[in-house]
């Protein structure tokens, strides 16, 4: 027997919802019974998204919770019969109705067993070839429903599954259809086509001239350079809001991370590790410092290494060196402060860098009295350690100039950029010590510290001449004018 839920057992419960548990649902064609498996999408007293079954089939339903419940529903109704309407595949809509206290409706969808999602598609081991397939894919999908009229405002490779090798569209809720059956601008589709491919790596971009013709060949427009040139420079624009507005997300309680925060103190963790034991970590650092492996005990910082619930992880003390220092500290952000910023910003970018888990602060109202970073532990040895016990470390060489290169694409400086701040894991290089990192808004101040950098990198190498003159040799490729610049 299953727990059923109400509405308002569900909105009480808001994360805290034990699987699995029944829905009573009200339809015209009588109760249906959904005993739901797992939780695809969770918004806390707004919305419940969950795979189960009802009358023998899988089934996804859409739960909608708060006030605005009709509306939302009506808007997903309504998305869905467009994205039909304009020839492209979506799951259909088995029933609508709502549960039983009449606190929230509900849609309710096949569900495609076979389906995966182009995002899984996209990060797993797809090759080149691949990327383009799946893009050309989403390009013509993308252009029949402009070609109708209708976009997705929240457009994303999420919202397209791939099932029996046939591309389904989902979220009606996002699907704008006020222009439906009319004209849509070119500067409209522009906008659309922009802040889907904003959500890729920069270095992704040059996809986008290969994919680009393919919606320009759906829609019958005659292919122009210029207008590519302008999509790619949207690209851009589009990628800087998302990144202001993912970064700010990292500070505050959201579906991903949780924070907590009062006059005492300031801690933020992704959810997936907010564990018992890690709650304990975070209320008391100082003493999984003292209980941990010490891997650094210096004036400026204090570093261990602790086992939570099997998983190695990093925490990082940044120590108040002396009464002036800590003056200087009390009102800035805090160097953890920084460095969880800076490693969330090297993800979004998507070069590889330390993970970050959790952030602390010992606050007294606005003043910061102490400061915690943790990450996860990445087991490999530092640039120097791995370079020089090779022969021949081309191929590792190659990856951190590579490393170099994107972070100059960025306009980001590190500050320290000595060889103990490479780790070379299996999957490359990655860097560490994050707490001086700057993205430069202005070419020339980036220009200085970034010269800083690669000076301070090429004297990690002054007793390994062979190693310090093949980075020479590769540093001078024509990967960016400044990183060659640099390196002369």
């Amino acid at each position: 027997m299953h727990q059923q839920l109400s509405a308002t057992e569900i909105i009480a419960a808001r994360r805290d919802i034990d699987l699995p548990f029944e829905l009573k649902v009200v339809t015209a064609e009588g109760i249906k019974k959904v005993v739901c498996r797992s939780i695809l999408r969770l918004l806390p007293t707004k919305r419940l998204v969950a795979q189960g079954e009802c009358d023998g089939e899988s089934v996804v339903v859409k739960v909608f919770l708060d006030r605005a419940r009709d509306r939302h529903l009506t808007k997903e109704r309504q998305g869905i019969e467009a994205i039909a309407g304009a020839g492209v595949r979506t799951p259909q809509l088995r029933w609508v109705g709502y549960l039983e206290d009449r606190n929230a409706r509900v849609l309710g969808f096949e569900y495609l067993n076979e389906a995966v999602g182009l995002d899984d598609l996209w990060q797993g081991p797809a090759t080149e070839a691949e990327r383009i397939d799946i893009l050309s894919n989403v390009m013509i999908t993308m252009a029949r429903l402009h070609n109708a009229g209708i976009y997705q405002e929240d457009i994303h490779l999420a919202n397209f599954l791939l099932c029996e090798g046939n591309l389904h569209t989902i979220d009606g809720g996002g699907v704008e259809t006020r222009y439906r059956g009319e004209n849509i601008s070119e500067s409209r589709c522009m906008a659309n086509l922009a802040l889907f491919f904003a959500q890729f790596y920069a270095k992704d971009d040059e996809l986008v001239r290969q994919v680009f013709p393919v919606y320009e060949s759906t829609r019958q427009w005659q292919s122009e350079s210029s207008r590519n040139d302008r999509l790619l420079r949207q690209i851009q624009k589009r990628r800087s809001t998302r990144k202001k507005l993912y970064l700010d997300k990292t500070f505050r309680e959201c579906t991903r991370f949780v924070c907590r925060s009062d006059f005492f103190s300031y801690q933020v963790c992704e959810r997936s590790a907010y564990t018992e034991p890690m709650q304990q970590l975070m209320s008391d650092p100082d003493a999984s410092i003292s209980s941990g492996k010490l891997l650094k005990d210096g004036n400026s910082s204090t570093v261990a290494l602790v086992d939570i619930s099997g998983k190695l992880l990093v925490i990082k003390r940044y120590n108040i060196k002396n009464v002036w220092h800590g003056i200087k500290r009390v009102m800035r952000r805090s160097r953890a402060w920084t460095s969880w910023c800076n490693a969330h910003r090297m993800a979004f970018l998507g070069i590889p860098a330390m993970k970050p888990v959790a952030m602390m602060e010992r606050r007294l109202g606005p003043l910061r009295i102490a400061a915690f970073f943790v990450s996860e532990f990445v087991d490999a040895p530092d640039a120097i350690g791995c370079l020089a016990s090779k022969d021949q470390p081309n191929g590792e060489m190659e990856q951190i100039v590579a490393l170099l290169h994107d972070m100059s694409e960025a306009k980001i400086s590190h500050g320290d950029l000595k060889a103990s701040n490479f780790l070379m894991a299996a999957t490359g290089p990655v860097i560490i010590d994050l707490d001086d990192m700057k993205e430069h808004k202005w070419e020339h101040s980036f220009q200085r510290a970034f010269g800083k950098d690669m000076h301070r990198f090429q004297d990690n190498w002054a007793e390994y001449p062979n190693l310090s003159n093949q980075f020479a040799r590769l540093l001078q490729k024509p990967t960016s004018d400044y990183l060659t610049e640099s390196a002369g």
